[in-house]
């Protein structure tokens, strides 16, 4: 019971060094941490590491090395700025921030089906639900995993607060995903990771893997197309929200047919995204489920 108080406690600290210090040197902290969390962490490194061979497969282990080390860093930099999501004003959307491709969801919202933007976890994919709220004024639902501890998922919710989004947590996604649509809302998700068990396999940089299928029969319920979207960051610590092209619902097979084909698709859409930025998927468990030598 004793380790519940610690780690909120923990966890307000971090909340307060976060909306305190100053960003550069805040940054500083951050990456400091995350060197000594890559130091520490050998099955997280082991795993970034046999992702990354996946990934990366003609890369050397110099490079494999490398990029682990900022899959830990970037990670750490998403912590920092999650935790003061709550200092993020017009001023720094409009300096620290860009969004291309929102005519994909223009389009969508005006057939009033609502639209599901499918993302993963790259960069900060916390703050592009912020964007699609602040910058672009979008009725926005996130889908989020909740916190096993009450009063640590608080300081969570919290934080989401600030963008003044609608959280929807995943175990009890169900009927409130389909509410949203319903009333023409963006639903962003994450589709990089299935943690039902009941995922649909389809091929992921040339493997079988197992990713969710919830999205597309979300958007098979309902009509909304899916929009792979991604939050990447640039070398200034910026960050460009990129929309792609929708993937519609097809018009012609089985239901479960339609949904490996739409899971199929936006494997492939963050396949790409993911091999121009592999320092930005910040994944610590071995997604292929094999065994690499370390």
């Amino acid at each position: 019971m004793w380790k519940q108080p610690l780690k909120y406690a923990a966890y307000k600290g971090i909340i307060l060094l976060c909306i305190t210090l100053p960003t550069r040197f805040l940054y500083w902290v951050a990456l400091r941490l995350a060197d000594l969390n890559w130091a520490l962490d050998k099955r997280g490194r082991n795993a970034v590491k046999a992702n990354l061979r996946v990934i990366l497969p003609e890369a050397k282990e110099c490079r494999i090395a490398y990029e682990t080390r900022w899959v830990f860093r970037n990670f750490g930099k998403y912590l920092s700025e999650f935790f003061r999501f709550r200092r993020f004003g017009p001023s720094f959307f409009e300096k620290h921030t860009a969004v291309r491709g929102r005519e994909h969801i223009d389009a969508a919202l005006q057939r009033g089906h609502g639209c599901l933007i499918l993302s993963a976890h790259l960069s900060n994919w916390e703050l592009g639900a912020g964007m699609l709220r602040r910058v672009c004024d979008y009725p926005v639902s996130v889908v989020a995993e909740q916190h096993t501890h009450a009063r640590v998922n608080k300081l969570f919710m919290r934080e989401r607060a600030a963008f003044d989004i609608q959280v929807i947590p995943t175990r009890r996604a169900g009927r409130p995903v389909l509410r949203a649509l319903r009333n023409n809302r963006v639903v962003c998700m994450l589709g990089d990771r299935d943690t039902t068990g009941h995922g649909v396999v389809v091929d992921f940089f040339g493997k079988p893997c197992a990713l969710p299928q919830g999205p597309a029969r979300f958007a098979i319920a309902t009509g909304a197309p899916i929009i792979p979207g991604f939050v990447l960051r640039r070398t200034n610590d910026s960050f460009t929200l990129s929309f792609e092209e929708p993937i519609p619902v097809p018009q012609t097979g089985t239901k479960q047919e339609k949904v490996l084909a739409m899971i199929q698709a936006y494997a492939k859409s963050i396949e790409d995204a993911i091999r121009w930025h592999p320092e930005e998927w910040t994944v610590f468990y071995r997604v292929w489920e094999e065994t690499w030598t370390p």
